[in-house]
C-alpha cells in the first residue's frame, strides 16, 4: 500500500486477496511475525481456494435424512460406507485414549471415514492424530461457522491445518442447526445419555436446557452416532 494508507486503484488486471482496508491489532508477542507468515503465505492459499471452489463453499442446507447443517468440505465424505464415530468421555485415562486412538488409525488406514464432534480432550487428540496421518475427517463444530448474513460468510474459509485438510479433499465440517439438535430422535437419545451419565454416578437425573452448552455437546455426540450407523 503507498505511503499515507491510499489504496492502489484496481486496474482488472488482478484479484485483491484482502478485504480493504485490512486492519489487524498487534495484542501479543509472536503476533507480528505470524501475521508475515500470513500475508507471505496468503496467495498460495488463494490459489488453492480459487482451484477447489466446491470445497470451500459454505453450504445452509445440507441434509442428510432428517439431519441439517451448515457445511464446508468434501460433502462425498458422507456417502462412504464404512464411518467410525470418535467419543471420548473425560473419565477416560491417557492410556484408554491412546488405545482408542490405535484403533481409530487402524480403521482409518482401511478406509473408514472418522466422525467427531471433537469437545473432549481425548476426542481432539485422536482427530489431530487422524489429520496428521491424512486420512479423512467428518468433524461437527459448534458456532464455527460465521452467521448468515455475516458480512464474513463469503470470505471464509477454515484457518490453519483445517485449510490444508479442506484443500487436499480430506475434510468435511457440519454445524447442526438448533432445529437438529431438538429433533425429537436427537432429544430423546441425548437425555437417555444425560440419564445413564447420572444413574452411573449415582445421582438424581434433572432434565437441562436444550440451549445449554451441555445440551449441545451431548447432542453432537448423538449426532455423529446417527451419522455412523
Amino acid at each position: 500500500m503507498p505511503k499515507g494508507g491510499t489504496q492502489m486503484p484496481d486496474t482488472g488486471t488482478h484479484q485483491l486477496l484482502f478485504e480493504t482496508p485490512f486492519f489487524r491489532t498487534l495484542a501479543h508477542k509472536g503476533q507480528l511475525d505470524a501475521m508475515i507468515q500470513y500475508i507471505h503465505d496468503n496467495p498460495r492459499r488463494a490459489m488453492l481456494k480459487q482451484q477447489n471452489p466446491d470445497l470451500f463453499t459454505l453450504r445452509r442446507d445440507t441434509r442428510v435424512g432428517e439431519l441439517c447443517f451448515t457445511s464446508l468440505g468434501n460433502l462425498f465424505l458422507l456417502d462412504y460406507p464404512e464411518k467410525q464415530p470418535i467419543i471420548c468421555s473425560r473419565t477416560l485415562s491417557e492410556q484408554q485414549i491412546t488405545a482408542q486412538q490405535t484403533d481409530a488409525l487402524y480403521q482409518a488406514e482401511k478406509g473408514c471415514i472418522t466422525v467427531t464432534a471433537a469437545i473432549s480432550p481425548g476426542e481432539r487428540q485422536i482427530a489431530k492424530a487422524i489429520r496428521k496421518a491424512g486420512f479423512p475427517l467428518i468433524i461437527l463444530l459448534k458456532d464455527g461457522f460465521p452467521k448468515a448474513g455475516d458480512p464474513h460468510e463469503k470470505y471464509y474459509k477454515p484457518g490453519g491445518v483445517y485449510f490444508e485438510a479442506c484443500a487436499a479433499g480430506r475434510l468435511l465440517l457440519l454445524e447442526p442447526t438448533a432445529d437438529t439438535l431438538t429433533l425429537p430422535d436427537i432429544q430423546t437419545r441425548t437425555e437417555q445419555t444425560l440419564r445413564e451419565k447420572a444413574e452411573a454416578r449415582h445421582w438424581n437425573y434433572q432434565p437441562i436446557p436444550v440451549t445449554s452448552d451441555r445440551y449441545r455437546m451431548m447432542a453432537a455426540n448423538e449426532i455423529v452416532k446417527v451419522l455412523c450407523p
